[in-house]
């Protein structure tokens, strides 16, 4: 995954490898000047000498240091370009994925790949970049200079390679595994965190707030338990190479001072030889300590690559030889049409059950029924979030498989049931990255009935906090409403979108809806019967299937559920069934 990523900076890569590893040279050199010092300098008591080579080795280490120094600091700027470029990568095509593989992958769980995950990747990168070269160049170093120095002494490390290989294979065979399983772990706890923010407020209405703690407390302790079960497997690699190295180190003093001792070797070399084997010891420490993030940045960039290569969804993929353009609207001519659709989220129930209904341009459709009854579906589907088990829906007679999906997008204007408010300024809250002129946005916060609360708030320049928790629930939803009413939408599709309105507001509304986009087709999804009592036409869902269709007058007759909620709500609103018509 990371080559294609790392291809555009290969030659700040070579750059700094370069720098890294001159740095790293002039460190290795160290020991041998010393023994140099030590075995032909020394005896010759020339003072003079000794310290040249002395200052000599100063400007070795602070040559080694600056060199060292620079090199990581590039690394740095390298590696946090390259993790930006996955992470714009990722978040794009986080955004291109269908409702079915976000629904199987969980918003969590790319939140935690957006963050942990690119993390993990960015520590290997930099850690490559600067603690990788610098340790490898470390071990080569020391190993050649050591059998410079003396080969019979150097070949008690060919001794010790096949045990340190044996005892690091093993380790990272079996630590990868429980790196992936950490990252699983983090997934859940995140998928808490967001569900205890999201509902701190009903939290706290109903005083649950020592459950969510238990809650969190389980998915933390779950996270800390992989975590040390991982942490716990990878720490038996350095204690394991502690004691392969150091044995090597007491057989090279025993063997260095009998050497010593027939001539072979002189005093300098042991001391330089000594000074080689810690640099290998710590260039194999620092090894360990990469294994360490491999392991972790293994595992996220098997997550990361999950997503970054997962296909197409099979219901987002297009045949160009099938694609339509989409005819101009035509009054004999259903604008949306469901013929005989059936769904399933799962594959099992069905969520929706032979569904048919026709919209022709301007009509609205109401949409009522129990939660979960599949109101919401039926948006979801005509948006192709989810295609349909069979049946069909047609757009002016086409099939919306066979649309282009940016055409057919581009003809709704969208509330949701749990739409969303960004930080940011009213204006492009509403404009929502459109090209939206000041003029258009003014006259859509006007239809929307936002316009005279919003001149209280300093305007369209006025700053929202994340989700409006600055705005009451009314306010909110008539600054959705603007956002979906500022495109001049050929469907509107407004789920649940007035519920927290009062009822001249809502009455307001849909004057102005009715004045200013009556060529617009609406459906609408409410629990209010004022709010569809004049449409064309109403569906009355339960589990799914319709149980009555038609005129709210006919509803009234043929419904009880229908006629039962209608009463519900007049003897609450305090009048007749005629009521809210007063306001229309």
């Amino acid at each position: 995954m990371l080559k294609s990523y790392v291809k555009p900076h290969i030659s700040k890569i070579i750059v700094n490898a370069i720098v890294k590893m001159s740095g790293t040279v002039l460190e290795v050199v160290l020991p041998t000047i010393l023994a140099y010092i030590i075995n032909q300098v020394v005896p010759t008591r020339q003072v003079n000498s000794i310290i040249n080579w002395g200052l000599v080795m100063v400007a070795c280490a602070l040559g080694a240091w600056y060199l060292n120094v620079k090199a990581n600091r590039m690394a740095s700027k390298t590696a946090a370009m390259t993790i930006k470029d996955i992470r714009h990568d990722l978040f794009t095509r986080s955004l291109g994925l269908s409702a079915r593989q976000i629904d199987r992958l969980t918003v969590s769980s790319l939140e935690s790949r957006l963050t942990s995950d690119t993390y993990a990747i960015h520590r290997f990168l930099g850690a490559t970049l600067r603690m990788g070269i610098r340790s490898s160049m470390l071990f080569l170093g020391g190993v050649v200079f050591c059998f410079i120095l003396s080969w019979r002494l150097a070949l008690v490390l060919l001794v010790l390679i096949p045990p340190l290989l044996v005892v690091v294979r093993y380790i990272l065979k079996r630590g990868i595994p429980l790196y992936r399983q950490v990252q699983v772990r983090v997934d859940d706890m995140v998928q808490v965190i967001r569900e205890n923010i999201r509902g701190i407020k009903v939290s706290k209405a109903l005083d649950t707030t020592e459950y969510e703690k238990d809650r969190y407390a389980v998915a933390n302790r779950d996270v800390k338990d992989a975590e040390v079960a991982a942490a716990y497997r990878m720490s038996a690699l350095s204690p394991l190479v502690n004691i392969i190295l150091y044995s090597g180190l007491a057989v090279v003093l025993i063997l260095g001072a009998n050497l010593v001792n027939v001539g072979l070797v002189q005093t300098g070399t042991i001391l330089a030889f000594m000074s080689y084997f810690i640099q290998i010891t710590n260039s194999l420490l620092g090894l360990n300590r990469m294994f360490n993030i491999y392991n972790r940045a293994s595992a996220s960039a098997s997550r990361i690559s999950e997503v970054l290569e997962m296909p197409l969804d099979i219901n987002q993929k297009q045949d160009e030889t099938y694609l339509r353009a989409l005819p101009d609207p035509h009054p004999s001519v259903p604008e949306v049409e469901f013929r005989n659709v059936s769904f399933s989220y799962l594959g099992k129930k069905l969520n929706l059950e032979d569904v048919s209904f026709k919209l022709y341009p301007g009509d609205t459709l109401g949409i009522m029924g129990a939660t979960g009854s599949g109101k919401s579906t039926i948006i979801r589907l005509l948006l192709r979030q989810y295609d349909v088990n069979s049946g069909e829906i047609l757009l002016r007679g086409v099939n919306i498989k066979n649309l282009h999906s940016e055409e057919l997008l581009s003809l709704f204007g969208s509330v949701f049931q749990n739409d969303f408010l960004y930080s940011g300024t009213a204006r492009e809250n509403i404009a929502f990255g459109r090209d939206l002129t000041e003029e258009e946005i003014i006259e859509a916060t006007k239809h929307a009935q936002a316009y005279d609360f919003l001149n209280k708030k300093h305007g369209l320049d006025f700053i929202l906090a994340s989700k409006g928790v600055n705005l009451s629930g009314g306010q909110k939803q008539r600054l959705l409403l603007s956002r979906a009413l500022a495109g001049d939408p050929t469907i509107l599709l407004l789920d649940d979108s007035s519920s927290a309105l009062d009822f001249r507001t809502e009455a307001n509304l849909r004057q102005a809806i009715r004045a200013n986009f009556s060529n617009a087709t609406s459906i609408v999804i409410t629990q209010r019967v004022s709010s569809v009592r004049a449409a064309r036409e109403i569906i009355f869902l339960d589990e799914g299937r319709v149980i009555a269709q038609g005129t709210h007058e006919e509803l009234l007759q043929n419904c009880q559920p229908y006629r039962e909620i209608a009463e519900m709500q007049t003897r609450e609103g305090g009048g007749s069934l005629d009521y809210d018509m007063s306001y229309a």
